[in-house]
C-alpha cells in the first residue's frame, strides 16, 4: 500500500501535492478507527481473495480536516507485478466521472438473493448469463458459477458478508446452457441479517484477459469500475422489486430509473442523471406501469411501498 502514481485529482483529495505522496504508505492517510479494515481489505486483493471492492473511507489531510469518500479498489496485474487502482469519489461532490467513464458500456445483469443466496429477482435483460431474468428465480448464485472457481466465488462472497461491504470477483460463469465465460462480479450485502440478502451486479470480462499476459488496460479498469458503482445504487429497489410476478421483471435501466424515482426524482432529473431525453424516461416509465399493473408515478410507488413492506415482514 505504497503511492506508485497519484494523478491531480487525488492528490487534491489527500490536500498534499502528488509528487509529495508517491512513496509513502497510504494507510497513515485514512482514519485511523478504519486502518485495520483497510489493511485487511489490502490483504485480501492482494492474497486474490477479491479482485476488487467498495467501501466508504474517511481520509485525513495535513491539517487534520477529513474528507468522507467512497473507494472504489481494484486488483490490476500485469506480467511481472500487481497493483492496486483506487478511484476515489468525494461524497460532497455527484459522481459525473461515471457518467464519463461508462459512456458505451456494455450490458449490465442486475439480481437480489434470499439468506440463501437464491436468486430472488434478476433483470430481465439477462443476456450475459445466457437467460432471461425470470428463468433464473430460484437459481442458486453460487450455480452461476463455474465449479472449478465455485471456491473463489464462495470467498469472496462470504467475505462480503461478513465485512458487510461491497466486494468484486472475476469468476467464470455461465453464458448460456453449456457455455461459460469470465465474467465481473460484484456482490453486496443488502440486509443485516446473518448471513445477509446479496445485491448482484454482473458485467462482461476483461476483453484481453489471457494467462502470462497483462490483462485490461487501465482505462478498462476505471470503466469497469464506474459500471460497478452506477449500477450499485440501483441495488436497493431490486427487494421490492422481488415481489413482482415472475416474467414481469425490468431492464436494468429500467431498475435505475425505478431506484432513482423511489429517491425522489423528477422526470427532468432522471433524464439529465442517465444522459437520456425526458421522452425516453417517461417511455421507461409507461413500460414499468405496465408491468405493476398501474397507471401513474404515484400508484408505482404505492406498489413499490406495498413490496417493500411486504419484504419487510417475510425477511
Amino acid at each position: 500500500h505504497t503511492f506508485v502514481a497519484v494523478n491531480d485529482e487525488a492528490a487534491a483529495v489527500f490536500g498534499t501535492p502528488a509528487r509529495d505522496l508517491i512513496g509513502t504508505d497510504v494507510l497513515p492517510h485514512v482514519a485511523a478507527p478504519e486502518r485495520d479494515a483497510a489493511r485487511r481489505a489490502y490483504a485480501a486483493i492482494a492474497g486474490k481473495v477479491i479482485d476488487g471492492y467498495q467501501v466508504q473511507r474517511r481520509v485525513v489531510r495535513p491539517d487534520g480536516n477529513e474528507v468522507a469518500v467512497t473507494v472504489w479498489g481494484r486488483r490490476v496485474e500485469t506480467p511481472h507485478d500487481a497493483y492496486g487502482l483506487w478511484m476515489l469519489m468525494p461524497l460532497s461532490e455527484p459522481p459525473a466521472v461515471i457518467q464519463t467513464l461508462m459512456m458505451g458500456a456494455s450490458s449490465v445483469v442486475l439480481a437480489v438473493t434470499d439468506h440463501d443466496w437464491q436468486i430472488r429477482y434478476m433483470s430481465a435483460d439477462a443476456e450475459l448469463l445466457g437467460a432471461h431474468g425470470s428463468e433464473l428465480r430460484g437459481f442458486p448464485l453460487l450455480g452461476l458459477v463455474h465449479p472449478s472457481a465455485a471456491s473463489e466465488f464462495l470467498a469472496a462472497a462470504s467475505r462480503s458478508a461478513l465485512d458487510h461491504h461491497a466486494v468484486t470477483v472475476l469468476a467464470r460463469m455461465r453464458a448460456g446452457s453449456d457455455g461459460w465465460a469470465d465474467r465481473y462480479c460484484l456482490v453486496v450485502p443488502v440486509c443485516e441479517h446473518d448471513p445477509p440478502r446479496l445485491g448482484v451486479v454482473i458485467t462482461e470480462g476483461p476483453s484481453t484477459h489471457r494467462i502470462g499476459q497483462s490483462s485490461e488496460p487501465l482505462d478498462e479498469h476505471l470503466r469497469h469500475a464506474a459500471i460497478e458503482a452506477r449500477a450499485a445504487q440501483t441495488l436497493d429497489a431490486l427487494p421490492a422489486l422481488a415481489n413482482l410476478p415472475a416474467g414481469s421483471e425490468l431492464s436494468a435501466r429500467q431498475t435505475e430509473i425505478v431506484a432513482r424515482l423511489v429517491a425522489g426524482q423528477s422526470t427532468t432529473d432522471i433524464a439529465a442523471a442517465m444522459f437520456l431525453s425526458p421522452s425516453t424516461v417517461r417511455n421507461h416509465l409507461t413500460a414499468t406501469y405496465r408491468k405493476f399493473g398501474v397507471h401513474s408515478q404515484s400508484q408505482l410507488l404505492a406498489a413499490l411501498l406495498r413490496n417493500t413492506q411486504s419484504e419487510g415482514r417475510g425477511a
